[in-house]
């Protein structure tokens, strides 16, 4: 397969839950220290066809869609550079969970009481995004996207203030359409309102504003003050 440059299709899954995988050959890489990484199959889910999209299209033929500017890209590729890995190889990098199996292992093999500290060396390396250089970097960075203003937490209070915003309109807008399939005055006028639901009830208050608590006489008690009887 790495000789013809090919991989292979299979399937792979049960037959309720079917998929197409394709398996990619990974060639063994030796140095001076030994095996770096070991030959074997690499199974990659394929997507359906209804999940595959084409967002550069929509980029494409979209007037408004965001550019970076020469600025931005320039110190992009400068914080880029500046946390880059040299030389990186996955086998540089221990699997924390096996770390984990091997030390518990180890211990109950020499009878100790406590486990040995495993160093999960997946996590990011705060120390080295510390470093003067790459803090500038990101600052930079920040700056040539948002503005020399910038305030994060200002920025992230008022998303949630706008996300809460916008969950309490849906809500309200939803109740609307729930309740106007309801004539709220001839249910008043026919003494009806009692055969409903508390949720149903709640709908009016909800699509006109007004408070949802207590008993269900206190909510009819409301609804009918608010038609007016």
């Amino acid at each position: 397969m790495l000789r013809l440059g090919r991989f292979a299709l299979a399937f792979y899954g049960t037959p309720t839950r079917p998929r197409l995988v394709a398996l990619v050959a990974q060639e063994e890489v030796i140095s001076s220290s030994g095996q770096d990484e070991p030959p074997g199959m690499h199974m990659i889910y394929l997507p359906y066809s209804d999940d595959v999209r084409y967002p550069e299209e929509v980029h494409l033929t979209s007037g408004d869609a965001p550019r970076a500017t020469d600025e931005q890209i320039k110190k992009a590729s400068n914080l880029l550079r500046r946390i880059d890995l040299k030389h990186f190889s996955v086998s540089h990098f221990a699997n924390p969970g096996l770390q984990k199996h091997y030390g518990i292992l180890e211990a109950l093999a020499l009878g100790e009481d406590e486990m040995p500290d495993i160093k999960d060396e997946t996590l990011p390396d705060e120390e080295g995004l510390a470093r003067p250089g790459v803090v500038k970097a990101i600052e930079e960075f920040k700056a040539a996207v948002f503005g020399e203003n910038y305030d994060q937490e200002e920025a992230e209070a008022a998303a949630a203030k706008g996300g809460a915003s916008k969950k309490r309109k849906a809500i309200a807008d939803a109740a609307s359409q729930k309740s106007a399939a309801y004539d709220w005055a001839d249910l008043a006028d026919n003494g009806k309102l009692k055969d409903m639901t508390v949720m149903d009830l709640k709908t009016y208050l909800t699509a006109h504003g007004l408070a949802v608590s207590g008993k269900k006489d206190a909510i009819i008690s409301r609804i009918l003050t608010h038609l007016g009887k």
